[in-house]
């Protein structure tokens, strides 16, 4: 068996997520010296089933194996057929981010254009159309597309915001397709929400603690309500204090006068 290929594929499995579990029936396979085989892998991911099937090839010109490709299989309700697509490696996409995507959701990849250029792109699924392999269709925002998630998240009361450590464990955990739980400040009260990012719609989507959709427009209101109060308060209390002082009186009804100064005078 070739060690550094066997050791460059178990890194390849442990960044896709599968850590060391499939390293054994690897090591088995390769010793077998197939021209490829697939290896299969159940999981549970946020409570939901899942089922992998990741497949090896031996290289044409060297005893090397390669990783090309998984199929994630995301089962739903009894009775309701699962959710099935193929990832190919050049995509990078973990087990997590596979079952992200199969659940509608958008992941954001640093990705290679046809001149080796680098750039990032949003994918999400349409898990609505299948293309000629029997895979969903992938859509594609590119970075120019104009969804900018940190400002989207700026437009909701969301406390996590005010704290750079925190702002950045969220936003990367977004961005890999994960539904986040925050903090958000409504009509004086913290409550738990969990927000998603929508590239498609350049927006991000709300659910309450018991994943109840929230109108997204309702708490941009309220908090630009608040923002409004409170510089409307700060522009009354200027005004206030301007007519405080116009108010000020002295005997005889007249607003005082700022004394001159006295120059002083040699004798």
């Amino acid at each position: 068996m070739d060690q550094e290929n066997y050791d460059f594929l178990t890194e390849k499995l442990k960044y896709t997520g599968f850590e060391d579990k499939l390293n054994a029936a690897l090591k088995k396979e390769i010793n077998s010296d197939k021209e490829e085989f697939s290896l299969n892998l159940p999981m549970k991911i946020d409570g939901k089933e899942m089922q992998f099937d990741l497949h090896f090839k031996k290289s044409q010109v060297s005893d090397r194996y390669f990783f090309n490709k998984y199929d994630a299989k995301l089962f739903g309700e009894e009775g309701a057929e699962p959710k099935v697509h193929t990832f190919y490696q050049n995509q990078g996409v973990t087990a997590k981010e596979s079952f992200n995507l199969l659940e509608g959701r958008g992941v954001q990849k640093s990705l290679v254009d046809s001149g080796n250029e680098p750039y990032k792109a949003w994918l999400q699924l349409d898990l609505s159309k299948k293309d000629s392999r029997n895979n969903f269709e992938v859509n594609q925002y590119h970075e120019k597309y104009g969804f900018d998630l940190e400002a989207k998240l700026k437009e909701l009361p969301i406390l996590e915001l005010k704290d750079d450590t925190k702002k950045g464990w969220m936003l990367k955990s977004i961005q890999k397709g994960n539904q986040y739980p925050v903090t958000m400040e409504v009509k004086g009260k913290e409550e738990i929400m969990f927000v998603e990012a929508s590239p498609k719609y350049k927006a991000v989507n709300v659910y309450d603690i018991t994943f109840a959709t929230v109108k997204v427009s309702d708490l941009k209101l309220k908090n630009d309500t608040l923002k409004e109060n409170s510089q409307e308060m700060g522009e009354a209390k200027e005004q206030s204090k301007k007519k405080g002082l116009k108010e000020e009186k002295v005997e005889g009804g007249k607003i005082p006068k700022r004394p001159k100064t006295r120059k002083s005078v040699k004798v």
